[in-house]
């Protein structure tokens, strides 16, 4: 049953008064930090009016397995500027070399926290995850990684697009590289919707605590300092206050505070000077 299906269904309160086995019908719900069980088939086919949907409650217990939505996080601001990144290059007007080294400077920073991001997977997530997994569940590893490669090509024709444009910030080698990104752009948006709807959830209950940071602080690390607070305002743009508080958790004492603070500002002069608007 896939998350479309079961949402459509009856939830059950898993409080302990209400605990149970769980089973196929059951699903860690990432974005949540929880699990969610629908009702058996019995109890929602039962009596003249659907069962609604109600939200399954883990207050008075904690719920199993790690908090993995700091990876959602980071997916919704790589989306958000890939998808804002081949209209960025098509408003540069032929010629126009200044802007063109904004926009470039912009998509280096994008294609170097891409490829940091996926290197932390490649080498500290699936490893891990691998040998912990049953034969159907690994095999969605391989679809992963074969996901991580088409993306490792695109990022490949991206970088021979930019450096042809770049220079000279011609409309022909602008063109080229528009398309290019949009492909980019939409490899990802498979990968990461595939990698939402059936990795998390198996990383958050197979992993320990330390091994899901440690993927993170990978990512992180291939960070440079200068670039941290653009790259936080970048998250920071639509993600969760409380995942962001938690991803800089353990950042030093003073990063940990003034970041938060200046970040939003470092994205907004960023974004208004790729995009035309502090707003995109």
């Amino acid at each position: 049953m896939d998350t479309t299906s079961r949402q459509t269904l009856g939830l059950i309160d898993l409080t302990p008064a209400h605990a149970h086995a769980h089973d196929s019908d059951c699903w860690w719900d990432h974005r949540a930090a929880r699990w969610a069980c629908a009702l058996p088939s019995s109890a929602s086919d039962a009596g003249d009016e659907p069962t609604p949907p109600v939200a399954t409650t883990r207050d008075a217990a904690p719920a199993p397995g790690v908090d993995v939505r700091d990876m959602l996080v980071v997916h919704t601001a790589l989306l958000r500027e890939l998808r804002l990144a081949a209209p960025a290059v098509e408003r540069v007007a032929h010629g126009d070399r200044r802007q063109a080294r904004r926009v470039e400077q912009h998509l280096a920073l994008l294609a170097d926290v891409l490829h940091h991001h996926h290197s932390g997977e490649d080498e500290l997530l699936w490893p891990v995850l691998r040998p912990r997994l049953a034969p159907p569940h690994a095999a969605l590893l391989d679809v992963a990684e074969s996901q991580h490669e088409g993306i490792d090509h695109a990022l490949e024709r991206v970088a021979a697009a930019r450096r042809d444009w770049s220079p000279e910030a011609a409309k022909g080698s602008g063109a080229v590289l528009a398309a290019a990104l949009r492909e980019l752009h939409l490899l990802l948006a498979e990968h990461l919707e595939f990698e939402e709807r059936h990795l998390l959830p198996l990383a958050a209950v197979h992993l320990t605590e330390a091994e899901w940071h440690a993927v993170g602080a990978a990512g992180a690390a291939g960070v440079p300092r200068s670039a941290l607070p653009l790259v936080v305002g970048m998250f920071a743009y639509e993600g969760d206050p409380e995942v962001l508080a938690t991803m800089l958790r353990s950042a030093p004492l003073v990063p940990r505070v003034l970041v938060p603070r200046i970040a939003p500002r470092v994205y907004a002069r960023r974004a208004l000077a790729v995009h035309g608007t502090t707003r995109p």
